[in-house]
């Protein structure tokens, strides 16, 4: 597969793992509202904002660093589970210098969205089970 073809694959999958995880933490925080009554937000405004705040940081680093970096490992043969991991959690290894709340978040979803990445890109990419002549030669027939 081309280069760029395979960038823009990583890069829709990654992107949709992000709004899957905005969802999921936007969620958990209209559910958390809903039952510690707050003056100042509703559950929708709740929700609103820690979905809108998840895309509205987490489209940067994913679109501009981590699906760029995935996809090349991904067209060296380099991808696997751990250079997956580290590739998610970068951005949130370096946000835990400047805030150690928003930098464990940001390391945790960083490393499910990576994780996700891997999980959905990496069929295609591992012909390890070719290394058996037979088992090459049976697929063949």
């Amino acid at each position: 597969m081309k280069f760029s073809r395979r960038l823009a694959k990583v890069e829709l999958v990654a992107l949709a793992s992000l709004v899957v995880i905005a969802v999921v933490l936007a969620t958990y925080e209209a559910v958390w509202r809903s039952l510690h009554f707050s003056p100042y937000f509703t559950i929708a405004d709740a929700f609103e904002i820690v979905f809108g705040y998840m895309l509205a940081i987490g489209c940067i680093p994913v679109a501009l660093l981590l699906a760029p970096l995935y996809s090349v490992l991904l067209h060296n043969g380099r991808a696997s589970w751990p250079m997956a991991f580290a590739v998610g959690a970068i951005p949130g290894a370096v946000l835990l210098f400047f805030s150690v709340y928003f930098g464990l978040v940001s390391l945790a979803c960083g490393a499910v969205i990576a994780l996700v990445t891997h999980a959905i890109c990496r069929s295609g990419s591992n012909h390890s089970f070719q290394a058996d002549g037979y088992a090459a030669a049976q697929l063949k027939r």
